[in-house]
């Protein structure tokens, strides 16, 4: 008992400091919403300019820690200055792979200063042994570390609870904008919070160096565990912080002191990671803003001239210098890594920090398989990177609750307990050499055909990629990575499509890794670092994340590749630099070109292709303009009534045998708000349902229920005689029920056609394999076809979202819900930004589906004469609960109905643009 008394005591003082590193992450997100991942650098600057001031200055030591703590304040506040207030609008991706850049720059710029030896930190507190009950024995330094946590949390509370500091910091953490409007600069609330987190970052490593000692590595560790602790706190309280940061160390040496399992301690926090993760839910609490822009994707069009070029370029090579063949081989199975960063996060949206880890994974298989069976090496290849695929799957279940920087967090401690437990420990081992039909492939004795083996698979894996791309499957995973409830709204299941895209980056990435160890017949794989993982991101983000030809223009980072090669041939011998380059491009891409290198190439070239297109005769640099937009013809704009859709009716699909939705009992509370209660309605096949009501009456709710994405307290939801209860949004788009959103909710990242296709194909069998081969790219239905008309689309198709006017968007939204094969569609205020003519031509496509194609629609707009004007039956709300149902008529004379806006006041703008209900 006193063993583990002593170790629990032991381990409370480096716990304390631990919690001064998550201290600073929670200020910093708390303020910002930024999750620093470069704060384990700062804590190294802080332990290495500790020991600088103490040993080579002769500096005191209180003035020494006050040194360094201050520098790496400093540090922090010019990291907010130069790159985080720049990036202030940037989606949180880009936030956080900014923070990757600053990483890579402070440690490239601490190993070129003080290289990666562990140094000897002189003692700052106070030496000797404290007696603990039962004959245990403590350091009296652990016991201060302590107490010392212990008083900067209570600080840190007080200040942010009760100083003016604190109420500025909540209000531009709640609302920049409307603090601004009182006086609050938001910049500068931010910089004092970067510049504190710095400060916190600092005194955690200043303190821990006399302890474990200055090692840029190992305190750039902390980042793990620091994540742990302040996901305990939820990123929020500095007391839970503590707390959390005193449970991790706990737990952390008790398992280290008693379970004989290889790198125990870093399992031990990925654990406590994954734990609190589930625990708390979907996800960190991201204050994400809608319409934020990614990374830019290209079409997946292949360009065989690139193709060419990388042939001719290897070939030249091969003919070249031993260094240089030995230099653009590394380089290429690194940007075979680098793919699949491209797949998974490019086209996905999925933000993985593992991929070189799960290369490393795909590495270990192959050697312990080619010491145990005698298969070529091509088999040897694909059946390690098809063995990797389950530990893709199983980073994929996270993925299915957690994105952006959740993801991150998980996969980044996912990367640093694999290394923990499995790399670092290995042994160096010895592998047979390659070869191909009995053709050697040594990369010792013929490197330039190993390096036309990693090109081939390099080219092969980037074709099939890009054509994944141009295929149903790619569509679905730019869908989920550019609205994942929008995804599954149109039937798309989100969660296998995340596990698919886990899965072929898996096995990309494996295919990378077992070329990069068999470049030896030795094989050891220290390399394989959560670090190296983050630099393979950084590159690809350099050379453009979302196009296939990213991983060639950014491969040049890779250490012992062709950069380094090119740096050592123009400075000689000053290759170690190439990082700290690496890092400054990297912040210099997402600061000024988040797209890339690929992405102002393919600009640059875009007026040349234009101009072999067209001919001498084409204006340079400009498209071709669009046909002008017809006006609708007067048999389509003059009325709303009936007889004018019947004379359409030809041209639609024939009616139809739908099923009929009926609500029954449903309510919904949030907390103590009841925001519906006993709501029934029936929406019949054939009609057009209204749901009118004030602002919070519950309408949106009630779709939202109907389409899955709440869950009702009480009632019950029937399509036919299926019951939709159990059944997920992405199942209930899949039977039939399709809808639009308040806010548009288009896939930014496709043009008008395939937002609308993605909806008609979402129900399709298994593409996969087919689309890696043959990509389809399949016609719009006629239904869909008609749609496109009767909106006047046909000349907005081939457009990206962000190039139409905000009323062209939300007629493609209405277009892509109406284009499905539903049994029933709910529309949340269609016209909401549409102009007289557009009302005109949406009215008349509702009831075209409706009448003409046997369709329930349900539909809710404030514009109530459009309501009323359009609908067979109308529902009122109010308060959540059904206050008047009927035809339009009685509906709109309803004693009731005419109360509830009303009774709000004559001046109530909702009331003066509804037509206050009656006329």
């Amino acid at each position: 008992m006193s063993d583990l008394i002593t170790t629990v005591v032991q381990s409370l003082g480096p716990g304390a400091m631990l919690a001064m590193f998550a201290l600073g992450l929670v200020l910093i997100y708390r303020s910002t919403g930024v999750i620093n991942l470069a704060h384990g650098a700062q804590a190294s600057l802080g332990a290495l300019l500790y020991w600088d001031a103490v040993v080579n200055w002769g500096i005191p030591s209180i003035v020494a820690l006050a040194v360094a703590v201050l520098g790496s304040g400093l540090v922090g506040a010019l990291i907010h200055v130069a790159v985080m207030h720049p990036l202030r609008d940037a989606a949180k991706l880009t936030q956080l792979i900014g923070s990757i850049g600053v990483m890579i720059v402070v440690q490239s710029a601490l190993l070129l200063t003080y290289g990666s030896t562990t140094r000897t930190v002189p003692a700052l507190l106070p030496s000797g042994t404290v007696g603990l009950p039962g004959g245990a024995t403590v350091g009296a330094d652990r016991l201060w570390l302590l107490l010392i946590g212990i008083g900067v949390t209570t600080a840190l509370w007080a200040t942010y609870r009760y100083t003016s500091f604190g109420v500025r910091t909540a209000a531009v953490a709640e609302n920049a904008v409307s603090a601004a409007a009182l006086g609050v600069s938001s910049t500068r609330v931010a910089s004092a919070n970067w510049f504190l987190g710095g400060c916190l970052a600092g005194l955690a490593g200043a303190m821990l160096a006399p302890v474990a000692g200055a090692n840029i590595v190992t305190l750039n560790a902390l980042l793990v565990p620091g994540l742990g602790a302040a996901l305990f706190g939820g990123l929020l309280s500095f007391p839970l912080t503590l707390i959390g940061a005193l449970v991790v160390q706990v737990v952390q040496a008790i398992a280290s002191e008693n379970i004989d399992v290889r790198g125990i301690a870093g399992i031990a926090s990925f654990a406590i990671i994954v734990v609190l993760m589930l625990v708390r839910g979907s996800a960190i609490p991201e204050r994400g803003f809608v319409g934020m822009r990614l990374p830019s994707l290209g079409s997946g069009r292949i360009g065989w001239w690139a193709v060419l070029w990388v042939g001719v370029s290897v070939a030249f090579v091969v003919n070249g210098d031993p260094e240089w063949v030995d230099a653009v081989l590394t380089s290429m199975i690194i940007a075979i890594v680098m793919l699949s960063a491209v797949v998974i996060t490019g086209y996905a949206g999925q933000l993985s920090l593992a991929q070189f880890s799960l290369a490393g994974c795909g590495a270990y298989i192959a050697v312990q398989l080619s010491q145990r069976f005698d298969v070529p090496f091509p088999v040897l290849l694909l059946a390690s990177a098809a063995l990797t695929i389950p530990i893709g799957l199983l980073l994929s279940i996270a993925a299915m609750r957690m994105r952006g920087a959740s993801l991150a967090v998980i996969t980044v401690s996912f990367a640093v307990a694999l290394y923990a437990a499995v790399f670092s420990q290995s042994q160096i081992q010895s592998v047979p050499s390659p070869s191909l039909a009995g053709w050697d492939l040594s990369p010792i004795i013929y490197p330039e055909r190993y390096l036309a083996l990693a090109t081939a698979v390099f080219v092969i894996a980037a074709v099939l990629a890009a054509n994944l791309r141009r295929g149903a499957t790619g569509r679905r995973f730019v869908a989920v990575r550019g609205n994942e409830r929008a995804s599954a709204a149109l039937g798309i299941r989100v969660g296998l499509v995340k596990a698919t895209a886990f899965s072929i980056a898996t096995f990309i990435a494996a295919l990378g890794g077992v070329l990069y160890v068999f470049r030896s017949p030795s094989v050891e794989f220290g390399g394989f670092t959560f670090e190296s993982s983050v630099e393979v991101l950084a590159w690809t983000v350099i050379g453009g994340l979302g196009f296939i030809a990213g991983p060639l223009l950014g491969m040049g980072f890779a250490p012992g590749g062709i950069g380094t090669q090119l740096v050592e041939t123009i400075i000689g011998g000053q290759s170690s630099w190439l990082p700290l380059i690496g890092g400054i491009a990297l912040l210099a891409t997402v600061v000024l070109n988040q797209d890339g290198i690929a992405s102002v190439l393919l600009d640059a070239a875009r007026p040349v292709r234009r101009r072999l297109r067209r001919g001498p005769s084409s204006t340079p640099g400009h498209e071709m303009p669009s046909q002008p937009a017809q006006e609708p013809s007067a048999s389509a704009a003059h009325s709303l009534e009936p007889e004018t859709v019947t004379a359409s009716k030809p041209s639609a699909k024939p009616a139809r045998h739908c099923l009929p939705l009926e609500v029954r009992g449903v309510s919904v509370s949030f907390g103590g708000v009841h925001a519906l209660t006993d709501v029934d309605l029936a929406l019949e096949p054939g009609t057009v349902h209204g749901l009118i009501g004030p602002n919070g009456a519950g309408k949106s709710t009630l779709l939202d229920v109907i389409s899955g994405f709440v869950s009702p307290r009480t009632g019950r939801i029937t399509l036919g005689d299926q019951g939709l209860g159990p059944l997920k949004p992405w199942q209930r788009a899949r039977i039939g029920i399709g809808r639009s959103f308040q806010s548009v909710e288009l896939i930014p990242d496709l043009d008008v056609e395939d937002n609308i296709r993605v909806a008609t194909e979402s129900s399709a069998g298994p593409t996969l394999l087919r689309d890696l081969v043959l990509p389809s790219r399949r016609d719009l239905p006629p239904a869909a076809r008609e749609i496109v008309r009767m909106l006047d689309l046909e000349g907005d198709l081939h457009r990206r979202v962000g190039e139409l006017s905000f009323g062209r968007q939300r007629l493609a939204a209405i277009a892509r819900a109406l284009a499905t094969d539903s049994q029933v569609i709910l529309l949340d205020e269609p016209a909401s930004g549409l102009d007289d003519t557009e009302r005109r031509e949406l009215t008349r496509a509702i009831r075209l589906v409706a009448h003409g194609r046997g369709i329930g629609v349900l539909l809710i707009e404030h514009d109530v004469d459009l309501v009323l004007g359009t609908s067979d039956v109308v529902t009122a709300l109010d308060f959540g609960k059904v206050i008047a149902s009927g035809s339009p008529e009685e509906v709109r004379a309803s004693p009731e109905v005419i109360a509830s806006y009303i009774g709000r006041g004559a001046d109530d703008p909702n009331v003066q643009g509804e037509g206050a209900v009656a006329k």
